[in-house]
């Protein structure tokens, strides 16, 4: 049986003063209260630090690529543009858009698409970790060598391996006028030449034949760019009946949000697509403005959402069943990475935080 506080309640009345409602026009006025929620109920003062949460429609960032392209040669054969077959305009490399797109920028300020509004306490732990990703990286000089030759082969191969071999007859045999390095780099055209025949290596039998290896020039270069991640925790103890049924919205608004839409209706052609589910713009704010301090974020996916109705570890509820301590963990991941022209756009706006 649940342990019922019956009476425990406070009064308490909704009231959003003080609040940052920017946007919130473009809410639909028939219902736009049961749109905004927030905890606690109780007022935010000027100075207060609060984190306001936007959700907002996805929309998808296109797929701009280029389809239909044939080439055009001279009479020698070779390549001189790549052109569009649909309408024969011409290709140049300086309009060739290889951008494949990524959310719009003016969908972080776009409010036309909102959905909902939730108000919440800054979390007890505030942190975010900024990171890209570095690797390490060899090309010995044999490799080098070889890549020289690497784009003629595309075109002729037969012409690039004749050229290859003429150019290293010339050029190693400059290195050839000391023995050691002789014997190194003919140990090492066979150990490339016979690596097809099991666990035979360049390096392996240079190293058996003379007791060197080439020179790997090991460089640790930048290998790509990573999605943040940020998790709040938040324990939400009713103090009055419009509190709990607060409490209870949020949940919801969270669970409904991050759901995709299985797009099931009753013609014979629903149900073949799902789509997107909506996406979470957050902000610290202080008082009616963004935080002076503390860091930014890009629009972010609800990945996981965790809700502990017995927070205390054993199941109270209140008389009219609502749990008395509950435990919420969001779980966000930023849809794109952080770039330096992001830093630029907060600069020439004036921002003063940390950034992102």
């Amino acid at each position: 049986m649940p342990l019922e506080v019956g009476g425990q309640y406070t009064n308490s009345d909704v009231s959003y003063s003080g609040y940052n409602t920017a946007g919130i026009d473009a809410l639909n006025a028939a219902n736009r209260e049961s749109r905004i929620c927030r905890y606690p109920l109780k007022r935010i003062e000027s100075g207060s630090d609060y984190l306001m949460i936007k959700v907002v429609k996805y929309e998808p960032p296109g797929l701009n690529i280029l389809s239909g392209l044939t080439e055009t040669k001279n009479e020698a054969g070779d390549v001189t543009d790549i052109v569009n077959a649909k309408d024969n305009s011409a290709i140049a490399g300086e309009s060739f858009n290889a951008n494949i797109g990524s959310i719009p920028a003016n969908q972080r300020l776009d409010l036309k698409k909102l959905k909902y509004l939730v108000y919440l306490p800054i979390p007890q732990s505030v942190t975010d970790n900024t990171s890209v990703t570095w690797g390490e990286d060899s090309l010995d000089p044999l490799a080098a060598f070889g890549l020289s030759f690497g784009g003629e082969a595309i075109q002729s191969p037969v012409k690039a391996v004749e050229k290859y071999f003429n150019l290293a007859k010339e050029k190693l045999g400059e290195m050839f006028t000391d023995e050691s390095t002789k014997k190194a780099v003919i140990a090492a055209l066979a150990g490339q030449a016979y690596s097809n025949l099991g666990n035979v290596s360049a390096t392996g039998v240079v190293a058996r034949a003379t007791g060197q290896i080439l020179n790997p020039n090991m460089e640790l270069l930048f290998d790509g760019v990573s999605l943040r991640s940020f998790v709040f925790t938040y324990d939400m103890v009713a103090r009055s009946k419009k509190e709990g049924d607060e409490i209870k919205k949020i949940i919801k608004i969270f669970k409904r949000s991050m759901a995709a839409r299985s797009n099931a209706k009753s013609d014979a052609n629903s149900g073949v697509f799902i789509s997107s589910p909506d996406v979470f713009q957050l902000e610290y704010r202080k008082g009616n403005a963004s935080h002076p301090f503390l860091n930014k974020f890009l629009p972010m996916a609800l990945t996981n959402f965790d809700v502990n109705y017995t927070g205390s570890n054993t199941y109270a509820t209140y008389y009219d069943g609502t749990p008395v301590h509950i435990n919420m963990t969001l779980t966000f991941q930023e849809l794109n990475p952080i770039y330096f022209e992001d830093y630029e756009a907060l600069d020439k706006n004036g921002d003063t935080s940390v950034g992102y």
